[in-house]
């Protein structure tokens, strides 16, 4: 089974260059189109089996009202997927036009259960869980600004992952730009090991180990990698397994 996560940033698809953040900063409010079909052009060429994404946008003005993961979902095939906001139900950012559109979302060709938790630290709450065949596969986006909130929500995230019976990955955007040592902690208490080597952000000259991969014990991994695309400042990573 492949597992692949990306932050495709909103379809904007800009490099993570500061040129492009100057010229076409105007893509953060009205999405080209033709920058979303080269991304789901290079994912579909990836064959995952499930695919978790970061910032995504749920039907918001800048993409015309319409779903990006269903879109996606429909490009690649993949015919089970849920799309949940980042923010806690009741919290200020849902009562904004477009900000209560930035979802997360996992996308999956294999039928299994959406399990959705909250983190009590950070703007950015949601940690997604998708259970099919026996493995759990949780999906995070962590504080962007403050390395003390990453480490409370990696302490919290610690907590839901210990009630975890089964064999599990954990991916997503870890925002660590201070360094891999910001995950020491978390590997050291709850066995997991990282996966991912290779850094990942910006895409254009990728310097940071942002998105990362871990998995249980249990969790055997044929192979891993990262896929050198720029249509997201981030790039994709992904793990294939066998169960």
């Amino acid at each position: 089974m492949k597992v692949m996560f990306y932050n495709i940033a909103y379809g904007t698809g800009m490099n993570g260059s500061w040129r492009q953040y100057l010229t076409r900063s105007f893509r953060f409010f009205w999405l080209p189109l033709r920058a979303m079909k080269k991304m789901t052009e290079a994912l579909k060429k990836e064959k995952p089996d499930v695919l978790c994404m970061a910032e995504v946008d749920n039907g918001s003005f800048r993409n015309r009202f319409r779903s990006q993961a269903r879109q996606i979902a429909r490009k690649l095939q993949l015919p089970y997927f849920k799309s949940v906001t980042k923010y806690r139900h009741h919290s200020i950012w849902q009562y904004m036009t477009m900000i209560r559109r930035q979802h997360d979302a996992i996308l999956s060709n294999r039928k299994g259960e959406f399990r959705t938790h909250q983190l009590k630290s950070g703007m950015k709450k949601l940690v997604q869980e998708f259970v099919a065949e026996g493995i759990s596969i949780f999906t995070v986006h962590l504080a962007v600004l403050s390395r003390r909130v990453r480490r409370r929500q990696l302490k919290e995230l610690t907590g839901i992952l210990k009630k975890c019976q089964r064999p599990h990955l954990v991916c997503g955007d870890f925002n660590i730009h201070k360094g891999l040592e910001e995950v020491d902690e978390f590997i050291c208490l709850t066995g997991l090991r990282r996966v991912i080597d290779q850094p990942t952000f910006p895409s254009v000259s990728p310097t940071r180990h942002i998105d990362l991969f871990f998995a249980s014990p249990d969790v055997k991994i044929v192979n891993a990698g990262v896929v050198h695309i720029d249509y997201s400042d981030h790039l994709p990573v992904w793990v294939e397994i066998n169960q």
